[in-house]
């Protein structure tokens, strides 16, 4: 785990940016491949013969592809890891461009292209899980924004080659199989450097902690029920946020070439030039406008200002398009054009972002891949349905439609995500202070827990003249200094992640509070040395007998803290009755203190006085020094439970 903490506190390095391009490229050739499929529909619409209802199967079949990719390989990117099946994905992406290439009719080029999809889809969880697992903190945002603002050149390319194809009078019937088969010249780039990565340290830990022998916190993972009853409301504004994005910006993107030629264009050339430039001087600028500001302006804000003005200005589109296309026909496509800049600078930037922030590492990738493969059921509709709807209901239509679709998303974005700017994914994903305490942390608070049973056996071993007091007390001091020990690593370690972080105030105290039972132990013993004691009193068994079992409620708080994350509500039931005896017991010592103290009042002798009245209120404080850990733990079950109630 400190290799963990070191990366999520360090600054941006030419390391970061090498794995953002390792990537991005990915990314590139992803874009590059799913969008030129517009400017080729044009071409071979006559060569093929098409019908509107062919024609968007074919721009979508890529689509549905990549809806399957990211749930096949978010899976088995969680159970086997990042890096054995990151470059898989782009075999299949080298061999599906090549396949679309030589196909020679719509069947062929349907399926190829759907393999094809899988691979891109695929790409998706894993390039955004890799980067954000090798980001720091602080630049999270930037780097995985980066990643995946690659998709904006690769959109351009595209648009560009078909332009310097026409340009140089290449065949029709060769250029878009050239189109096609281009895209698996970028993957081949990146194969070697891909193949070599390292597995992620976020990970690598995990893998480390779930199969470690030594590891004695239960509970180290947690199943599919407990990931979506206690992240159901992220699941849903994840998915639902990017399927409503993509219904938008996939069908917008791929059929601008088609769109304007309803719009006025002619031919191949000038829709195609046309889609370029609304590509350069609004698409592209949105990405990295979204590059500068997501770590500054935050996601949440970033994708409801998108939505809302995706919104604002397709509805404009819907009322005033054709006027404006008609006598101002430069305005229309500047307002056109500034859907894909809100677009990139919000929305389809920022839903990428989200899931891998919001998911634990055993689950980040499948997480991922469910908002992925939601976004990409709704790009292959929208896809699919576009040329039909148009021919039915008319572009101005359609335009009040997303107008409608970007409105939800504003809603849904406000309602149901948070902000996670500059936050460890420690913080954003819950693994906060449940995760501390039973996973990173979890071996050292049971370590504390044991060094403790040990010390209240060896007060046993005293009352019960096993012992003399010289030895009770080295044994116990011993004790309390491996407890001051693990206390220390504790502190150490949670400082790695800010010490004044709300999120682990609860963490340092409840390590503290149980030094404080060790520490009255170790003055129980101190004294029996000092004070040289001989004579075991019946009311120090009694005292021992109700702290002993007040400490065994938070032995068993301890365990429940394990828990908690998977049985939630049912859990804090629990812990009441265990609550409610510790009080119990605290109450019972505090009556034997009492009754003591009020007899030895009635004696002479001072120095036995002093002594045994020093020894029993030390006794009794590790009764008190018990509530106060009690009282922490039902805090910690109390701020989960309610935590994952809002989400």
């Amino acid at each position: 785990m400190d290799q963990v903490n070191s990366i999520e506190n360090a600054k941006l390095s030419r390391s970061h940016l090498r794995i953002m391009l390792i990537s991005g490229m990915s990314f590139f050739t992803d874009a590059y491949d799913l969008f030129v499929i517009g400017i080729v529909l044009i071409m071979i619409k006559g060569i093929f013969s098409l019908t509107p209802f062919q024609i968007g199967l074919l721009a979508s079949s890529a689509l549905f592809g990549a809806a399957v990719g990211p749930l096949i390989f978010g899976y088995v990117g969680d159970k086997i890891g990042r890096k054995h099946t990151y470059w898989i994905t782009i075999l299949i992406l080298i061999i599906g461009a090549i396949g679309s290439a030589f196909s020679y009719g719509f069947i062929t080029l349907f399926i190829w292209r759907f393999i094809l999809g899988v691979g891109i889809g695929g790409d998706y969880p894993l390039s955004a899980t890799i980067v954000a697992e090798y980001a720091n903190k602080n630049d999270r945002g930037k780097l995985i924004s980066s990643t995946f603002a690659m998709q904006g050149f690769g959109i351009v390319s595209g648009a560009i080659l078909a332009i310097l194809l026409l340009s140089i009078n290449v065949n029709v019937g060769i250029a878009w199989r050239i189109l096609l088969g281009f895209g698996a010249v970028p993957t081949l780039f990146i194969l070697y450097a891909r193949a070599r990565l390292h597995e992620t340290p976020w990970y690598s830990d995990y893998k480390k902690k779930a199969s470690s022998s030594h590891h004695k916190a239960p509970d180290y993972t947690i199943g599919i029920r407990e990931l979506i009853s206690n992240n159901w409301k992220y699941i849903i504004g994840t998915s639902v946020a990017w399927f409503l994005l993509d219904i938008s910006y996939y069908g917008t993107s791929i059929f601008t070439p088609y769109l304007t030629t309803l719009f006025g264009f002619k031919g191949i050339f000038g829709p195609t030039l046309a889609s370029a430039a609304i590509l350069v001087v609004a698409a592209v600028p949105g990405y990295w406008v979204a590059v500068a500001l997501i770590d500054k302006e935050g996601r949440k804000l970033m994708q409801s200002i998108g939505f809302l003005a995706m919104g604002i200005l397709f509805g404009i589109l819907a009322i005033s398009g054709q006027y404006l296309l008609s006598i101002l026909p430069l305005a229309f496509f500047s307002l056109y054009a500034l859907t894909f800049f809100f677009s990139n600078y919000g929305p389809n930037t920022t839903t990428y972002v989200y899931p891998v922030e919001l998911y634990p590492t055993q689950y980040r990738a499948r997480g991922h891949g469910i908002a992925a493969t939601s976004g990409k059921i709704g790009a292959a509709i929208s896809t699919l349905l576009f040329p039909i709807v148009i021919l039915e209901y008319g572009k101005f239509a359609l335009m009040g439609a997303l107008g409608v679709v970007a409105i939800i998303g504003f809603v849904v974005t406000v309602f149901l995500l948070p902000e996670t700017k500059r936050r460890s994914l420690t913080e954003t994903s819950g693994e906060r202070e449940i995760m501390l305490i039973t996973d990173s942390l979890g071996s050292e608070f049971y370590g504390l827990v044991e060094r403790i049973d040990e010390g209240i056996k060896l007060v046993d071993k005293r009352l019960s003249r096993e012992t003399g007091n010289e030895e009770f007390f080295e044994s116990v001091k011993l004790k309390e200094h491996e407890a001051d020990q693990i206390v220390h690593k504790i502190m150490d370690y949670i400082a790695d992640y800010g010490a004044n972080s709300i999120s682990y105030t609860d963490v340092s105290h409840l390590a503290k509070r149980l030094d404080d039972i060790m520490d009255s132990l170790e003055a129980i013993a101190s004294r029996f040395s000092l004070y040289d004691v001989e004579k075991v009193e019946k009311e120090m068994v009694e005292v021992q007998k109700c702290t002993r079992m007040c400490f065994n409620q938070v032995r068993e708080g301890m365990f429940i803290l394990n828990k908690v994350r998977k049985h939630g509500m049912g859990v804090q039931e629990s812990f009441k009755k265990h609550s409610i005896l510790a009080s119990e017991y605290e109450n019972a010592a505090d009556a034997v203190l009492r009754s003591s103290i009020k007899r030895l009042m009635r004696g002479n002798n001072i120095k036995h006085i002093i002594a045994y009245k020093e020894i029993y209120e030390h006794m009794e404080a590790v009764s008190d020094r018990c509530i106060d850990v009690i009282d922490i733990i039902n805090d910690i079950i109390i701020k989960y439970v309610y935590s994952s109630k809002r989400s």
